[in-house]
C-alpha cells in the first residue's frame, strides 16, 4: 500500500477532497492547503503575510500546512487532521484483516498438509517451515518424548537449534512442559532456565504439543536478533501450530503402530491383517464415566474387519455428544477411513451435532474417500435437553418411539452439504437408543429379516440384550447398539470407553 501523503489525502478523486473543497470555498476561499513543499493543494494563493499558518503533522513530521486567517484556518485544520486520523486508522485495519486472513490461510495450508503427511519427523519439519512463515524467529526446534520419556530434537532451523543448544534449551522446555502451558521470555540473560553463555537467544517461545491428556513433546521458536521480542498473539499463533502438529503426530504414530503390528501377524492376509491391527488400535482407550448419563455401548462385529463405529465424550459444559456411524465397504479401506473419521473428530471443536458432521463431511469429501459414511451425533445436557442431527443413519428410538429426523445425504458424497437440527428433551427414566444396520437387518436361516417392525418393543431392552437377540436371529453385519440414560438420584453413571470402539 503506498504510503500516505497529503497529496493523496486530499487528491481529487479521495473521500475527503469534496468535504474539505466545500469548507473551503464557504470561506470564500481565503484559506489555502499546501503540503511540506509548498506545492497548493487545496484554495488558491494567498499573498497576506499576516495569514496565520498551522501545520499539519504526523508522527512528528511536517505534512503540509494550512494558510489564511486564523478563524478560518483552524477550523480546516482540525478537518484535515481528523481525514488523516481515520485514513490512518482505516489503512491500520485493513493492513491487521490482511495479516490475519494469512495467518489463517497458512494455517489451513498446514492442516492440509499434516494430514497427508504420515512420517513424525517430515511432520515435525512440515510444522516448523510454516511457523517460521507465520512467526519471525532465527531459529526453531521441535522436541518428542522418546521410548525412554527423555526430550529428543527431531527437527530445527538454524544454528542455534543445532544439537549442541538442546542442553542449554532443555531446562526451559521442561519447565513448560511440566506446567504445561505455552510460555513467552523476552529476556533470555535473566531466565535461569536459559543456560546461554554466548547470549545468541533474545527471546523464545515454547508450546507444548498437546494430544487430549498427553503431552507429546514441545515446540520451540527463538529470535537472535538485537531488540527481537514476541507477544500474545505470537503465543498463540504457536499455541494453534502446536495443536496441529500433535495431532499429525498422534496419527503418524498411529500408522507407525499399525504397520509394526501388522509385521507380527504375517499368517493373515496382508488386507486382513492390516484392518485387524487398526481396530485393535481404535480399541485401546481407556474408560470413564460422564456425570449424570448411563451410556450403554455394545458392538458385535460381524468378523475381523468392519466399518462401524461409535464414540462419546463430554463437552466443556458438561453435556454429552455422541456419534455413531457406519462406513460402506470392508477391508483395508473402510479401516483407514474409519481412522481418518476418528482423526477428524479428534480435532473438531464444535459441540453442535449439525456443525460437527458438516465438518465431517467435508474432510472426508476433501479427501476423495471412495464410498459413503452414515453417522447420527447427539448432543445432550445433564438436564435432558438434547440437539440431534443425521446424515443417513438409522434413527434413534427413544422409549421403543421412533424418532423422526430430518433427512439428509450420507458423509462423503456432496461438499457443503447441509445437516438439520431436531431438538427435544430426554426424560428421567426414557432411554435413547442408537444402533446401526446389522439390528434390523439381522437374517435368520430361512432368510427371515429381524426387520423394523419389531424394533419399538426391542429397543426398550438394555443395550447387551438388543445386541444379543439381533446376533441370535442371524447377525451378518456389524451389531453396534448405544443406549443413552440419564443418571438417576442414587444411580451411578457407567464407564463408557471414550475412545471409539470399531471394527474397521
Amino acid at each position: 500500500m503506498p504510503a500516505l501523503t497529503l497529496k493523496s489525502l486530499l487528491g481529487r478523486r479521495s473521500p475527503g477532497y469534496a468535504a474539505v473543497q466545500a469548507l473551503v470555498e464557504s470561506m470564500g476561499n481565503a484559506v489555502q492547503i499546501s503540503d511540506a513543499s509548498g506545492t497548493i493543494l487545496v484554495g488558491v494563493a494567498n499573498a497576506d503575510d499576516s495569514a496565520a499558518r498551522i501545520a499539519i503533522t504526523h508522527e512528528d513530521a511536517i505534512a503540509g500546512y494550512v494558510t489564511g486567517p486564523a478563524a478560518q484556518a483552524a477550523p480546516i485544520a482540525a478537518l484535515v487532521n481528523h481525514l488523516w486520523s481515520k485514513e490512518i486508522e482505516s489503512r491500520s485495519l485493513a493492513a491487521e484483516v490482511l495479516h490475519l486472513y494469512r495467518e489463517v490461510h497458512l494455517i489451513e495450508q498446514l492442516s492440509e498438509q499434516l494430514a497427508q503427511v504420515l512420517d513424525v519427523p517430515a511432520v515435525a519439519s512440515c510444522a516448523l517451515d510454516q511457523a517460521q512463515r507465520l512467526i519471525k524467529a532465527t531459529f526453531g526446534v521441535i522436541y518428542l518424548h522418546n521410548s525412554n520419556g527423555a526430550l529428543e530434537a527431531i527437527a530445527n532451523f538454524g544454528n542455534h537449534a543445532d544439537g549442541s543448544a538442546h542442553a542449554n534449551l532443555a531446562p526451559f522446555v521442561t519447565s513448560v512442559l511440566e506446567k504445561g502451558s505455552a510460555e513467552i521470555v523476552n529476556d533470555c540473560t535473566s531466565d535461569l532456565r536459559i543456560d546461554d553463555p554466548t547470549h545468541a537467544c533474545n527471546a523464545i517461545l515454547c508450546a507444548p504439543l498437546r494430544s487430549g491428556e498427553s503431552i507429546r513433546g514441545a515446540i520451540v521458536l527463538g529470535n537472535e536478533n538485537q531488540g527481537a521480542s514476541y507477544s500474545s498473539p505470537d503465543l498463540k499463533l504457536l499455541n494453534t501450530i502446536a495443536l496441529q502438529t500433535a495431532a499429525a503426530v498422534d496419527n503418524a504414530l498411529l500408522v507407525v503402530e499399525m504397520v509394526e503390528a501388522a509385521r507380527h501377524r504375517a499368517a493373515y492376509a496382508a488386507e486382513l491383517q492390516a484392518a485387524s491391527t487398526v481396530q485393535q488400535l481404535l480399541l485401546q482407550g481407556a474408560s470413564r464415566s460422564i456425570a449424570g448419563f448411563n451410556v450403554e455401548p455394545v458392538y458385535v462385529p460381524a468378523s475381523e474387519v468392519g466399518g462401524d463405529f461409535y464414540l462419546v465424550h463430554p463437552a466443556p459444559d458438561g453435556s454429552l455428544i455422541a456419534i455413531v456411524g457406519d462406513v460402506s465397504g470392508k477391508g483395508l479401506t473402510a479401516a483407514m477411513r474409519v481412522a481418518l473419521i476418528l482423526g477428524a473428530l479428534r480435532r473438531e471443536t464444535s459441540i453442535e451435532p449439525a456443525d460437527i458432521l458438516a465438518s465431517l463431511n467435508n474432510a472426508l469429501v476433501a479427501q476423495g474417500q471412495l464410498g459413503f459414511t452414515t453417522a447420527l451425533c447427539v448432543r445432550i445436557d445433564t438436564l435432558g435437553e438434547f440437539s440431534l442431527a443425521n446424515a443417513g443413519h438409522i434413527p434413534p428410538y427413544i422409549d421403543g418411539s421412533e424418532f423422526e429426523t430430518a433427512p439428509a445425504l450420507p458423509l462423503g458424497l456432496v461438499a457443503d452439504q447441509i445437516y438439520h437440527t431436531k431438538f427435544s428433551r430426554l426424560e428421567p427414566g426414557q432411554q435413547m437408543v442408537f444402533m446401526s444396520d446389522g439390528v434390523p437387518e439381522a437374517r435368520s436361516a430361512t432368510g427371515e429379516l429381524y426387520g423394523f417392525a419389531r424394533l419399538p418393543a426391542l429397543t426398550r431392552q438394555p443395550a447387551t440384550e438388543i445386541a444379543e437377540v439381533a446376533r441370535n436371529h442371524g447377525q451378518e453385519d456389524d451389531i453396534t447398539v448405544l443406549t443413552i440414560r440419564l443418571a438417576g438420584p442414587a444411580e451411578p453413571a457407567h464407564p463408557v470407553n471414550i475412545q471409539c470402539e470399531t471394527s474397521a
